[in-house]
């Protein structure tokens, strides 16, 4: 019988492929600090990245992004879900604590200028349970330049990538891949400008809210802003209750295409009252800029309506193309699935979902006329 040989070949990352955290002495932070120092001091080997523990990690100080950081929760770039189990599916799971915050005070913080080639993938990050106070990323002003997030999830935050209404993260050439999660959200999750950039086109992100009082929002509050941004979306999953509304695209200089994605309100019948349920209002509005929706599917909202709402998807500037866009909701024998009250629109294909016989008939309505 011929000798039978065995090649056992290590497929992690070791010492000189990597800064293993738990390499490094102290508290978290300490670690980090430590681990981040050799990284930017190892321009020779093109900066290695820093590698997570699959174990829960407390970081207290808020941090910058530099030119070639790089930190990776190796295996952990499938889908995550904090919120269950007390994070123990996640792997690296980083919660945030001590004098981080929001704005200025994020986690990770732009310094003004130009930030090229930041990679982070495969880690979750917790924020409080009791307020909105965290945010992980903060640029307004210079911006996130040919950088890369993969497969990063997101818990009880007031925001990933900018926050609220006017705190907006600036981005050029920026993709997010992956499977991602943003779930109880405190306020907008992203909020960003910028141009050239992909998001979600190779998977999906999951957002939304509680059905708690604490976090109930508004008609001004939405999951995701895009202001003067040019991007191209994939299959986000908005699931819209409890006041908030989904998508807000202005600014002259957007251009966004969507192609795919899940713009609904959670359930099809209230589930405790307005806390739960449809979506209350609008699901996608577009104040200005050039937007392209392409198979998307938008549902289940305008349950309880601001006045300043009128449909599922409400054009009040911009020009707009639909195609193969599919509206769905018990209500839309009377509430029109796009309302225009300004720009341009043109319809190349509304579907209507086909299992609503029984709630209404006809055609999706469009600013009042059936199509």
């Amino acid at each position: 019988m011929a000798d039978l040989t065995v090649e056992v070949r290590h497929t992690g990352l070791g010492k000189a492929d990597a800064f293993h955290l738990d390499e490094y002495s102290g508290t978290d932070d300490q670690k980090w600090d430590l681990a981040e120092a050799a990284q930017k001091a190892a321009t020779a080997r093109n900066m290695p990245p820093i590698v997570l523990p699959h174990r829960p990690i407390t970081l207290t100080r808020p941090r910058s992004f530099y030119s070639g950081q790089k930190v990776i929760g190796l295996g952990s770039q499938g889908q995550k879900n904090p919120e269950l189990a007390g994070g123990n599916y996640v792997g690296p799971e980083i919660t945030l604590a001590g004098t981080i915050g929001k704005d200025g005070a994020s986690l990770f913080n732009g310094t003004g200028g130009s930030i090229y080639d930041v990679h982070m993938s495969g880690f979750s990050v917790q924020g409080s349970q009791s307020s909105a106070k965290h945010q992980f990323a903060d640029v307004p002003s210079g911006t996130l330049y040919a950088c890369h997030f993969d497969s990063l999830a997101f818990n009880m935050m007031a925001g990933v990538f900018g926050n609220g209404a006017n705190r907006k993260c600036l981005m050029t050439q920026v993709a997010l891949t992956g499977s991602w999660t943003m779930n109880n959200a405190w306020d907008t999750q992203l909020n960003v400008g910028g141009s050239d950039c992909v998001f979600f086109m190779d998977s999906f992100a999951n957002v939304g809210t509680s059905g708690s009082s604490a976090q109930t929002g508004d008609v001004n509050r939405y999951y995701f802003r895009f202001d003067s941004l040019e991007a191209t979306i994939g299959k986000a999953y908005l699931s819209t209750l409890n006041g908030w509304r989904g998508l807000l695209i202005s600014g002259a200089g957007s251009s966004v295409d969507l192609h795919g994605g899940v713009y609904e309100g959670y359930k099809p019948t209230r589930q405790n009252g307005l806390l739960s349920g449809p979506g209350p209002g609008t699901q996608i509005r577009i104040t200005g800029g050039a937007v392209s929706m392409h198979g998307t599917k938008v549902g289940q909202g305008m349950d309880n309506p601001d006045p300043s709402e009128g449909g599922l998807i409400q054009v009040d500037g911009g020009e707009v193309h639909l195609s193969g866009v599919t509206v769905y909701g018990r209500n839309l024998a009377t509430v029109p699935a796009v309302k225009v009250n300004g720009g341009r629109v043109s319809v190349a294909g509304l579907l209507r979902r086909q299992n609503e016989s029984a709630y209404w008939t006809g055609r999706p309505l469009v600013s009042g006329a059936t199509v």
